[in-house]
């Protein structure tokens, strides 16, 4: 079997089309093209084709997760998942993982706190946080500038004036305890507020 034409591709130019024996084979990046010495003329055998056709099919799977990790920040347990959906097998997952980590593009600790800020901006606890961190593979959550007691405070201030909790207390605590805030710290912040707010 014979290399007969490199092409690059018109929708993604930094990939190159290889054809084998005037068919199209496989393709590969252009860095790929350098690194395994691919050129017209090279004479390939079974193992050898084979060889390309993995590096083609694993440059593609590294291509689109890092794209995917392009678009927010996500935890390493989110790009296993996302990998074994993709049936790439384990080592190659354990590879990219630790690839993507090396480069940065990857930080358990980038994800806790990206998904940190956006839950207590969704009025979430600490420790309602930090359980869906753990569920999304996180051990050990960022928390710094979570503050539980003054976002409760700042939420019971924003909501106790609204009328469906202004006229019922018992509503808004089963809300905020649906927020993960613990009873006594409820109690605490409602305790706190102006004794026209009926607290």
């Amino acid at each position: 079997m014979t290399i007969t034409a490199l092409k690059e591709q018109i929708k993604t130019p930094d990939r190159i089309n290889i054809f084998v024996d005037g068919k199209y084979s496989f393709s590969l990046t252009f860095s790929e093209v350098i690194d395994y010495k691919v050129r017209m003329g090279n004479e390939l055998d079974e193992v050898a084709l084979e060889v390309l056709k993995k590096a083609s099919t694993d440059g593609k799977i590294r291509m689109r997760a890092y794209e995917w990790l392009l678009n927010r920040p996500h935890s390493t347990r989110e790009l296993k998942d996302y990998l074994r959906r993709k049936k790439t097998e384990a080592d190659f997952v354990e590879k990219l993982v630790n690839e993507f980590t090396d480069r940065g593009t990857l930080s358990d600790e980038r994800f806790a706190e990206w998904f940190t800020e956006r839950a207590v901006r969704k009025n979430k606890s600490a420790r309602m946080v930090q359980n869906e961190l753990r569920g999304k593979g996180v051990q050990s959550a960022v928390m710094e500038g979570v503050d539980d007691k003054a976002s409760l405070a700042a939420l019971v201030i924003k909501l106790a004036s609204r009328p469906r909790y202004a006229v019922d207390q018992a509503r808004l605590i089963r809300y905020l305890q649906g927020k993960g805030f613990s009873y006594g710290d409820i109690k605490e912040a409602l305790s706190l507020q102006q004794p026209e707010q009926d607290v």
